[in-house]
């Protein structure tokens, strides 16, 4: 298990699913779903929201959330607020309704608006906080410590079909920490290592710290 601790009182988990757990708030974070992304070769195919919806339920109930907190960028596109989509998010809203849903809003959201009220979600402005730790999409510097996303990071490691892989991981700094996108469609933008951070990579179901 690979924990951090960002404020004397909080404690968070860095998950393979892509995600942050904090045990005591039963609260799970994960950001950049970009929901009805898909190949140009399959646009309409449901088949990948489907399943990353299924990974998220899945990442739920192994660590039996009570809440999730979004980093931004739930769906992708304005036209993916359509009837077909919206009928997948609804069945799985109801197969997890006991769930408190936040939404930090995105640079996605700034375009679109909010999701559909039908969806049950309370959407906020990022710089939302608890407990001295504050929601972002877009990483910026703020006072105290600040979960992000938007970058979806990658990092490349060792491998043994090639001489190196691009893997999501965990950007670690002093102040923030910035969680990898929960989608995988999209490789993650590989970013350069900095002296005043650390990184926390997943590979085969694995997360392992540099």
């Amino acid at each position: 298990m690979t924990t951090i601790q960002p404020t004397p009182t909080i404690e968070l988990e860095l998950c393979p699913e892509r995600a942050v757990w904090w045990a005591r708030q039963r609260t799970m974070f994960v950001a950049d779903l970009h929901l009805g992304r898909v190949p140009s070769t399959c646009v309409g195919d449901d088949a990948l929201i489907r399943q990353t919806l299924a990974r998220l339920t899945s990442a739920v109930r192994r660590y039996d959330a009570q809440r999730i907190v979004f980093l931004g960028d739930m769906f992708h596109m304005k036209r993916h607020y359509n009837a077909e989509l919206l009928a997948i998010m609804s069945d799985w809203r109801a197969h997890v309704a006991s769930l408190v849903l936040i939404l930090v809003r995105g640079n996605h959201e700034r375009v679109l608006g909010d999701p559909p009220a039908s969806l049950d979600l309370t959407c906020v402005d990022p710089g939302y906080s608890e407990e001295g730790m504050t929601y972002l999409h877009e990483p910026r510097s703020m006072d105290g410590y600040t979960l992000c996303a938007h970058l979806h990071p990658s990092i490349l490691v060792p491998s043994a079909r090639v001489a190196a892989e691009a893997v999501p991981c965990f950007v670690i700094g002093q102040s923030y920490l910035v969680v990898p996108a929960f989608e995988d469609l999209v490789p993650g933008r590989i970013i350069p290592k900095r002296a005043d951070e650390s990184y926390a990579y997943i590979q085969h179901g694995t997360v392992t710290t540099i």
